[in-house]
């Protein structure tokens, strides 16, 4: 018998993407996304970088994430390969 691995399809619904969800930063190095159970978070991490540039990063994720919420995936690229094109 085959796994049959359920994160094939989207599980938090196509009326609910991503995109539209709020990133919360914890004031240090974390960002989730809190909606519902989502559970989505991400950690800046570097054996290079000093405390102050981790928590920098991660703050800076997160107001990435808010400031293009409700864009796809396929918004940013489109915007990217437009600003790049003019540089």
């Amino acid at each position: 018998m085959l796994y049959d691995d359920q994160r094939t399809m989207p599980r938090f619904g196509h009326n609910n993407p991503l995109s539209d969800q709020l990133a919360y930063w914890d004031g240090h190095r974390s960002v989730r996304l809190a909606e519902e159970d989502i559970g989505l978070a991400t950690t800046a991490y570097s054996y290079k970088l000093g405390y102050a540039e981790l928590t920098e990063a991660a703050e800076r994720i997160a107001m990435l994430w808010n400031l293009h919420r409700g864009e796809s995936d396929d918004d940013l690229r489109r915007q990217l390969s437009l600003r790049d094109s003019t540089a």
